[in-house]
């Protein structure tokens, strides 16, 4: 039985082609060469980020790893292999971490952070999730005049301790440790809003509060 999703989706990819193919006949010749992206791009697996889109970058600008909340953690495979491949051999010089602005990964992490004695399922997506719980737990217990914020600016909030969060995480692993004693790799926070369609680069200060 024919797959409508699938059938309108091979429907736009054809036309792609034949559209870029006929504005420069080698298009996607060009990209058999090989790649060299300068940015290593690690997002959320949300489907209202269009990385691509929101970019305008081409084919080749970027390395793009995305999962649930773009978590970062060494124990993943899936993503750090990734980040291997991007900084041994790709050589990236820049990597982004890209929250964004009503994150549902985010949101059921701060879910389970407010309510700490709750007997959450043991599901992949709660064990994803859980280690971005507990460091939103501890900024709770901190500052307990988080939980009166309004929910859109505590999300927000969350949202930018989340990506700081990756930061860390990722500046730890023995990889990245490994490849900074051989050559500099910036590393930078950002956020996109999808109420306006733009990416905000976080500040500096890893100590920042969220509240």
């Amino acid at each position: 039985m024919p797959n409508t999703t699938l059938e309108l989706l091979l429907a736009r990819n054809r036309n792609y082609a034949v559209r870029l193919s006929k504005n420069d006949s080698e298009y996607f010749s060009r990209h058999t060469a090989g790649q060299s992206p300068r940015c290593l791009w690690i997002g959320c697996a949300d489907s209202r980020v269009p990385v691509d889109i929101m970019l305008q970058s081409s084919p080749g600008e970027l390395f793009v790893l995305r999962n649930v909340a773009n978590q970062v953690l060494a124990h993943d495979d899936g993503m750090m292999s990734g980040i291997e491949y991007a900084l041994n051999s790709l050589q990236v010089e820049t990597v982004i971490i890209c929250g964004h602005t009503q994150c549902g990964g985010v949101d059921f992490a701060g879910v389970m952070a407010i309510t700490p004695g709750h007997n959450f399922q043991e599901t992949p997506l709660h064990r994803q999730i859980k280690p971005l719980s507990q460091m939103l737990l501890k900024h709770i217990q901190r500052y307990p005049a988080l939980r009166q914020l309004p929910q859109d600016h505590l999300s927000r909030l969350f949202v930018e301790a989340n990506v700081r969060q990756q930061i860390k995480q990722l500046q730890q692993t023995a990889l990245f440790q490994a490849v900074s004693q051989k050559r500099q790799v910036e590393i930078y926070g950002c956020v996109y809003d999808l109420k306006t369609g733009i990416v905000d680069v976080l500040t500096d200060d890893e100590n920042e509060v969220p509240g």
